[in-house]
């Protein structure tokens, strides 16, 4: 609760992107001498100097009554140019900016620096975004400004650099940033590329223009829009700019933009966008277009000549929409996330750092004495690595090995060995079954031996092992190839040597007396540090492997590899090699013929009547076997042998769906002559409504995403609403289809007809009527054909009013040239 509140406080007050920080710099060039804190009469002295831009209005009482303290801060500042130091019915964004050009007037004097002054502006004002507020002297932390150089790296394409290596401290002030770079980056890059990459940048983070290029387009005027003209647009978190095409252009704005600006959308979260179908008049054709809308005031259209470009507009401007319902800028989002992650990650390693300093104040008290329960209170919340390992990256490789994938003739080979071995039938391995299958493989192995391989099987401790877990230890140990059996059983034997009660598991003492015989140049508390990180009592063989790619590296890894240098004579050498063999010679369909024998009662199940005929059989063989263990329901119902259901429906061609061009009006679709009007009529299940890309909610735990603002309400269909509304009324029975998604609860037993329908591939159209069982909500994703004018009772449905109805009335070919509106009839 404590992170959670905190993190919502930095969301709020504590950001980047804020480019108020560069007053701090400005003030903080003058006022040297307090390092600390920012100087309120200094302050006061940079503002009244600022008055001078109209958009300034300096009050010396005001400023006087809202600082009263010898020292300012940041947030509180902040608060104050938005309340008093703006000019009323002037922008905030304008007041911040001539600010941050009166301090740039103040720094560049002292900048130093080979780049021109143009550049370094640029960077500085970018700087101003990723500068951590409310420090003083104003500074860059080392994960931003490494984010920042990696963007000017890829610009320059210098992919064999790495910003790691260029900064070293924790944080930096601009002037530190700017020498790093300059050094790193642009040292051996010429004038052209430089300025070409900050612009770049600033364009990006500053300007934050997101998309430019030519485009036609068309504005509403007194509802008649008027015609088609090419048009440079330039797309901002504030607006789209469009200019005329006599310029040059180039991938930049083009020149003299200003003067030839032809007009602006500017957008509000109100902003209304919707996707339409390509254009085709008589003089123009545009495979994309889209509609803008800020209803009265003004209304256009784009048209652009590729589908995939006009979907890379429509998602800039959703974003630009969802943001500025957020109050922000996707520039300012993407710094803000950043910003987030590069906190927590530097809280995470300061926890880190304080664990570390106690665990070694603790472990430099109690010595040898220490007992592992006493450790355990001083070790509390210590389950995340606090000692990184410093083991060579070759043993590394052995004892981090990767799962391979199965193919099925694998698991089924891997399934069959498991069930030789389980002489039950249960599903389950015990330790005599296990026993008893070492033995088979002529392995003469101890007791102590055999129950440590059992256990390494056996992860959850249940004294049972799953065909989960075997598969997996299989995998992991004897199917991987990078995965060397010597280094597996150079730990087993450090295990059993240190096990000296021969319990299993590895105590305090043990464990610490252990390594401390076989590697004496470890020193105590980096052997105390490894045990740290177990957050048991006792170590067992997992934790053991765990230890050896982990925290305990330093300390285990000489131990094993002497081991693996002297070579062992235990049977646990033979173990895998032995369990690779009987592998390779077991066969796939091996499976088969053990399931027959386990279920074979089931399989030659029969049930005869009193004439002795068979009235109930078992089938051919069995389906699946399913060994104990955890599922998910879905992976239990066994139906992927069977061919998939198709529901019924009525199947039509030459289909025409013509949308309506007026908002807010019905389209139609044209039925062809010999259409009989008939829908079948199928009984609402999961297999039959995926068929239409539907499903029930109730029954699904995937995760949607739903691109527009919803609300869930009941709405009741009363009797006659299909006569005296839908066909009376509103032009007759239809289709539609919109972006966003339904939910349809029914919660009256009569619930009339839901339809569904979609285009085939081939150009047919199915259409089905389906009844839903009450009480079970139907997910309709956007985009699919339906229709809710058959409804009948009470439904609980979830709509939304944020994106524009594709509906269209049923007409009918009743004769050629004569077209009739009509309402389906359910077969």
């Amino acid at each position: 609760m404590h992170n959670t509140k905190w993190l919502l406080l930095l969301i709020q007050v504590k950001m980047p992107g804020e480019q108020l920080t560069c007053v701090w710099q400005a003030i903080y060039s003058l006022d040297r001498l307090n390092s600390v804190n920012i100087n309120k009469d200094s302050l006061k002295l940079f503002l009244t100097n600022a008055s001078v831009y109209e958009s300034i209005q300096f009050s010396e009482r005001k400023f006087s009554d809202t600082f009263s303290e010898a020292t300012v801060k940041f947030n509180d500042f902040k608060e104050y140019v938005k309340k008093h130091l703006r000019e009323n019915g002037v922008a905030y964004s304008k007041t911040c900016s001539d600010l941050e050009e009166l301090s740039w007037n103040n720094l560049k004097s002292g900048m130093k620096s080979n780049l021109e002054t143009g550049d370094v502006y640029k960077l500085w004002r970018i700087s101003n975004r990723l500068i951590k507020e409310d420090t003083y002297p104003p500074v860059i932390f080392r994960e931003e400004a490494s984010w920042l150089l990696e963007k000017v790296l890829s610009n320059l394409e210098h992919n064999l650099k790495s910003s790691d290596d260029a900064f070293r401290q924790d944080k930096f002030t601009f002037q530190e940033m700017l020498s790093i770079m300059e050094d790193f980056a642009f040292s051996d890059t010429s004038q052209q590329q430089i300025t070409a990459c900050i612009d770049d940048l600033y364009m990006w983070l500053v300007v934050e223009v997101m998309k430019k290029g030519k485009v036609h387009k068309r504005t509403k005027k007194q509802a008649n829009w008027t015609n088609w003209v090419k048009r440079w647009c330039v797309l901002t978190p504030q607006y789209l700019r469009y200019y005329g095409t006599d310029a040059k252009i180039s991938t930049r704005v083009p020149q003299k933009a200003e003067s030839n600006q032809k007009g602006e959308f500017t957008f509000t979260k109100n902003t209304k966008l919707e996707s339409l179908k390509g254009y085709s008049g008589v003089m123009k054709h545009f495979q994309g277009r889209f509609r803008l809308a800020n209803v009265p005031v003004l209304e256009m259209e784009i048209a652009i000549d590729d589908e995939n470009e006009k979907r890379a507009w429509l998602s800039d401007l959703e974003e630009i929409i969802q943001c500025l319902r957020d109050n922000t800028t996707p520039v300012q989002k993407l710094l803000k996330e950043r910003h987030l992650k590069s906190m927590a990650a530097r809280e995470k390693k300061d926890n880190l750092n304080k664990q570390v300093e106690d665990i070694e104040s603790a472990l430099n008290k109690t010595k040898l004495r220490a007992e592992r329960q006493s450790k355990k209170q001083v070790f509390d919340d210590t389950s995340t690595k606090v000692v990184k390992p410093l083991t060579t990256e070759k043993p590394k490789d052995k004892i981090q090995p990767k799962r391979p994938s199965l193919e099925k003739e694998s698991e089924e080979k891997i399934k069959a060995m498991f069930m030789k071995i389980d002489a039950n039938g249960n599903g389950l391995l015990d330790k005599n079954e296990f026993a008893n299958f070492l033995k088979g493989l002529g392995l003469n192995m101890s007791e102590k031996e055999s129950n440590l391989i059992f256990k390494s099987v056996d992860t959850n401790k249940s004294e049972q092992i799953t065909f989960e877990q075997f598969k997996n230890y299989f995998c992991l140990y004897i199917m991987n190839e990078t995965e060397t059996a010597e280094c597996v059983n150079a730990m087993r034997k450090a295990f059993l040597e240190a096990d000296r009660d021969g319990s299993g598991t590895l105590n305090f003492r043990e464990f610490t007396e252990f390594v401390w015989e076989k590697n004496r140049s470890a020193r105590m508390t980096k052997i105390l540090k490894s045990f740290a990180n177990i957050t048991t009592d006792e170590i067992s063989f997992n934790d053991f492997e765990k230890l050896v790619s982990g925290s305990g590296a330093e300390v285990l890894v000489p131990i094993l590899e002497e081991e693996i240098e002297q070579g062992t004579d235990s049977s646990l050498d033979d173990f895998e090699g032995r369990l690779q063999k009987v592998y390779k010679d077991t066969e796939a369909d091996e499976l088969a013929t053990y399931i027959r024998q386990r279920w074979d009662k089931f399989a030659t199940f029969r049930r005869a009547g009193q004439t002795g005929s068979v009235v109930m059989a078992g089938g051919h063989g069995m389906v699946a076997d399913i060994v104990p263990g955890e599922y998910s329901l879905i992976d239990l119902a066994c139906f992927s042998d069977l061919p998939p259901l198709e529901p019924k429906h009525a199947v039509v061609k030459d289909i025409q769906w013509l949308s309506s061009t007026i908002p807010g009006k019905s389209g139609k679709i044209i039925f062809p002559l010999e259409y009989d009007k008939q829908v079948p009529i199928e009984q609402a299940t999961s297999e039959l409504l995926r068929y239409y890309g539907c499903s029930f909610a109730d029954s699904q735990q995937e995760k949607i995403s739903l691109l527009f603002r919803h609300g869930i309400q009941d709405f009741t269909y009363e009797n006659g609403y299909l006569e005296k509304y839908v066909t009376a009324t509103n032009g007759g029975a239809g289709v539609e289809k919109h972006d966003f998604s339904h939910l349809d609860c029914p919660l009256s037993e009569d619930s009339g007809f839901f339809i569904l329908a979609k285009f085939m591939d081939n150009g047919e159209f199915h259409i089905t009527a389906f009844r839903l069982p009450v009480r079970h909500t139907l997910y309709v994703p956007g985009g699919v054909i339906h229709c809710n004018d058959y409804l009948k009772g009470t439904w609980r449905t979830m709509l939304s009013d944020e994106t524009d109805i594709d509906h269209v009335h049923l007409t009918h070919v009743v004769e050629e040239g004569q077209e009739e509106k009509f309402r389906f009839q359910f077969t």
